[in-house]
């Protein structure tokens, strides 16, 4: 069963990369082919994700690609996400990147960023990291710089400047790693992989912990890397970062997880623990105080996007320190919440970047007025808005609930600053939310192809808040 499942799904990972592929034949001056190629690639990425879920949740960890990658829940899970955060991405702007100078690059490359995402999800080998890394990579600098304008060729620039230091220390990362496990394995040669101390050796495997996250934290944007994000995600087309923030982002927030998950053990999950928290206080503080600086409400998703990798780490600090002290189960518990936390910001964040990138307007009056010129758009925009404050019942609100509830376990004080860096984030975005009727200048309404997907988005997170406690229970082995 497992052999038949996994060839499926890698026929149809194979699929979709072949779509990616095929789109550069494409006419250049008709965008429909280009188009049709892209679904094909993001819809077939998606049946394998949703098989390999499918899968993980009946019969346990799914191993593919001769134990390169091994996908246990949590992993299969975060796949999905990305799978949903591109169907969203897609909808939203359709033909609409036709309009770009190079636009069928980006109708090949959402797929490909895809089959990284996938790989890199559930790497069980450094070496593919460092290999998927580099792929999904190159193709996020593409995909920012496609729109042409000149924002979005500088912020592309300095994603490319950001992207070789970030790497150099995965390099880095991946030979103190094979030093001093003796292999570029992530796990051990057996099906029970979760249950076990990647670095024994912990002084070497403190090098290897902070190179990567180093690395990951310019990723991820995590304070002090983040200084490349705010210029990247509020300067460049909010369509092309609505790939880079949904899409890209999930997988990197997975393969993080899954890391530090392998290299907590009771010897270092104190100090481990301790340092997530600390990168969690400043990260989640500093996103939401620089939110409040600006009136620009794509600057605006920008820094709350930093205040929410701080959540995240909050999360992750109680990973490390309950896989060391209170065993696997508990740590897997924490797990889950982050993936109920991801699937909220994937769903909320990537169609309202694609929203704001479909409209001319600077700032606020990008929504200044949308009540009036399109009550269902407006609406969904406070849905997703309300959802990435942590408003119950949408989806939001459980993975706070859930991440807050698992570090708790950890300490008391960091739940607290969490819970403070949320109420601060209200200030801004019920600000946003205003705007949507503001009786003055009120804005053209957005492509129906925006109103589709900001509406989808919304009933997503509604339906899967409802539906969240029960998700929860399933990723949980």
């Amino acid at each position: 069963m497992s052999l038949a499942t996994a060839g499926v799904i890698e026929g149809l990972l194979y699929g979709a990369l072949a779509a990616g592929l095929l789109v550069p034949l494409t006419p250049r001056e008709r965008s429909r082919p280009a188009l049709a190629l892209a679904w094909i690639g993001v819809l077939l990425y998606s049946a394998a994700s949703a098989l390999t879920l499918a899968y993980t949740l009946s019969h346990g960890p799914l191993e593919l690609y001769s134990r390169l990658v091994i996908y246990d829940r949590f992993a299969a899970f975060m796949a999905s996400i990305a799978g949903l955060a591109a169907i969203l991405a897609l909808l939203s702007i359709g033909s609409q990147a036709a309009e770009w100078p190079s636009h069928p690059a980006y109708y090949s490359l959402l797929p490909i960023i895809l089959f990284g995402v996938y790989m890199i999800t559930g790497a069980a080998n450094a070496v593919m990291v460092l290999a998927v890394w580099l792929l999904v990579s190159v193709a996020s600098y593409v995909v920012i710089a496609l729109p042409g304008d000149a924002e979005s060729r500088a912020a592309a620039v300095r994603y490319i400047l950001m992207g070789a230091i970030a790497t150099l220390f995965l390099a880095f990362w991946v030979a103190v790693h094979a030093v001093a496990t003796s292999s570029v394995a992530l796990a051990p040669p057996r099906t029970d992989m979760f249950d076990f101390s990647l670095y024994p050796q912990a002084s070497i495997g403190a090098l290897a912990i902070t190179l990567f996250l180093a690395a990951l934290g310019f990723k991820l944007g995590v304070v002090p890397f983040h200084w490349w994000l705010p210029n990247v995600y509020a300067r460049a087309d909010g369509r092309a970062v609505s790939v880079v923030a949904g899409v890209a982002k999930v997988g990197f927030i997975a393969v993080t997880a899954r890391l530090i998950y392998y290299a907590a053990s009771p010897a270092n999950a104190k100090a481990l623990a301790l340092l997530l928290a600390g990168l969690a206080v400043v990260t989640m503080t500093y996103g939401n105080i620089a939110a409040l600086t600006t009136r620009d409400l794509q600057a605006i998703l920008a820094y709350s996007s930093i205040a929410h990798i701080g959540y995240i780490l909050t999360a992750l600090a109680a990973v490390a320190y309950l896989k060391g002290y209170a065993g696997a189960t508990a740590a897997e518990a924490a797990l889950a919440a982050i993936a109920i936390h991801t699937l909220a910001y994937a769903t909320s964040k990537s169609p309202l970047f694609a929203a704001i990138g479909a409209k001319p307007e600077p700032g606020f009056r990008s929504l200044r007025g949308l009540l009036r010129t399109s009550p269902g758009a407006a609406l969904a925009v406070a849905v997703l808005l309300l959802s990435l404050l942590g408003v119950p019942p949408l989806v939001g609100f459980w993975g706070k609930l859930y991440m807050f509830m698992a570090a708790i376990k950890y300490s008391i004080p960091l739940v607290a600053i969490a819970l403070v860096n949320s109420g601060i984030s209200a200030v801004y975005y019920v600000i946003a939310i205003r705007e949507l009727a503001a009786p003055e200048e009120p804005v053209e309404a957005p492509p129906a192809s925006v109103v589709a997907t900001l509406t989808a988005a919304a009933l997503i997170v509604l339906v899967v808040g409802l539906a969240a406690p029960y998700l929860y229970s399933l990723i949980i082995p």
